[in-house]
């Protein structure tokens, strides 16, 4: 059976917060370890920011991808403001590269995380998603989409390539404080068909 692509509901928080996580390779759940106040975990900081009616991890922005189904993967996308603005002081440090990369991008349809279980990996099922992202950018009027990812996740570069995304730049990507190592964050695009 084909899988399939459904817009996420609140009851697919768990499925979004597991994406987010394998995205970023643990990086976001380390920063809401950080923001949890006393008492509670990242996770609870990261199921309020997922069921969230709003935000850049609400579940509005999210989708589900099914096959028999089960969920198998998930992506968060949404347009980007068409005029740019610099990153405030509540965005950590850590993440001011991806801002700064995010404004040389303005109106493009951004997609903020995509990732498949492990299980489903190498099987080309992510690029019913990446379609997904693409007709999503029509029906907003996006005129292309745009991502961000660390230069040491070679497979995914590979596989946004082959999906005809672009490097466009790159700024450093400071993750010590996250006990991560320091790279480059890489801004890839592609053109809306």
């Amino acid at each position: 059976m084909p899988a399939t692509v459904r817009n996420a509901t609140p009851e697919d928080t768990p499925l979004l917060i597991r994406v987010i996580d394998m995205a970023s390779d643990g990086l976001i759940p380390a920063l809401w370890d950080g923001m949890a106040p006393e008492g509670l975990d990242g996770f609870a900081v990261g199921q309020a920011l997922v069921s969230a009616e709003g935000g850049d991890f609400s579940y509005r922005h999210g989708f589900v991808l099914e096959q028999d189904g089960s969920p198998i993967g998930g992506m968060i996308g949404y347009p980007l403001p068409t005029t740019a603005k610099p990153a405030g002081p509540e965005v950590p440090d850590a993440f001011v590269a991806i801002e700064e990369l995010a404004n040389l991008v303005p109106g493009y349809w951004y997609i903020n995380v995509v990732a498949m279980i492990p299980e489903a990996r190498g099987k080309g099922l992510g690029t019913a998603l990446l379609k997904e992202a693409e007709a999503q950018a029509r029906r907003n009027g996006c005129p292309r989409l745009a991502l961000v990812v660390a230069a040491t996740n070679v497979s995914a570069i590979r596989a946004y390539a082959r999906a005809g995304y672009r490097e466009v730049a790159r700024r450093p990507f400071e993750l010590e404080e996250f006990g991560m190592e320091t790279t480059e964050a890489l801004l890839m695009a592609e053109e809306t068909t």
